[in-house]
């Protein structure tokens, strides 16, 4: 997994964050900050869903915060970087984040990097559908190894299966990123995917289009287009695999 799929909302914005903030966004991580308000932290966490949320000890309330982020579906991998400050009667309470780095530890920025891109490449590749699964229902579809798109769509219903790590923004970002894997151009796999849902549409049964398409089948003509096939199928695998989409 490219790290470039990463967001990261760290809880500050001053020097030493966007400073921190730098450094994370030159491994290729998507970065946003917000206010030390606990408040505020919690509103773009929850409006912005990172994989990831970096907190301070000038934070407070960080119990209670980080509490309420683990109860949501998307809960956020939270790194507490605590250097002891006291603010008013509320210290901060490093148990409640998932890390914590000492501020006068000189390695804190690799440790940082290793244990969170380590994790969140982990993490999807734990919640992503693996090749087998996918091919069954490709065949299930029609949709063999003759066709040239076959590769390209396994790879994309994988990509979009990742659990709010990858857009869902095709031609933006699944397209190139299977073009630059198979050295091919985005065209190219947008085609030969178009080409390959387009014939064997006609060939597979109606109980497997209704039960992953339901209504829209009914219309005679209605085709899916890619980002309908690619999207709606890796919803619905990663469904009936008890993930959550």
């Amino acid at each position: 997994m490219e790290n470039s799929r990463i967001s990261i909302l760290v809880g500050r914005n001053d020097t030493e964050a966007k400073e921190l903030g730098m450094k994370l966004r030159s491994s290729g991580a998507d970065v946003s900050y917000s206010q030390h308000s606990p408040l505020e932290i919690q509103h773009e966490a929850l409006i912005r869903k990172p994989d990831a949320l970096i907190l301070t000890s000038r934070t407070q309330h960080t119990d209670e915060l980080c509490a309420l982020l683990k109860r949501t579906d998307h809960a956020p991998f939270i790194v507490m970087i605590s250097d002891g400050t006291v603010m008013g009667d509320d210290r901060c309470r490093p148990a409640s984040a998932d890390m914590v780095l000492d501020h006068s530890d000189n390695e804190r920025y690799d440790k940082l990097f290793k244990k969170l891109f380590g994790r969140i490449e982990k993490e999807c590749d734990s919640h992503g559908l693996h090749d087998r699964q996918i091919a069954e229902t490709l065949f299930e579809f029609c949709i063999t190894k003759n066709y040239n798109g076959y590769r390209f769509i396994l790879e994309a219903i994988k990509l979009a299966s990742y659990s709010g790590a990858f857009s869902r923004c095709i031609s933006k970002d699944i397209y190139p990123e299977i073009a630059a894997k198979f050295s091919v151009t985005s065209s190219c796999v947008e085609r030969n995917i178009r080409t390959a849902i387009r014939s064997s549409w006609t060939k597979s049964g109606v109980k497997v289009k209704r039960e992953y398409f339901g209504p829209f089948t009914l219309d005679p003509d209605w085709i899916p287009t890619n980002s309908e096939f690619i999207f709606i199928v890796a919803d619905r695998l990663t469904l009936r695999l008890g993930g959550h989409i």
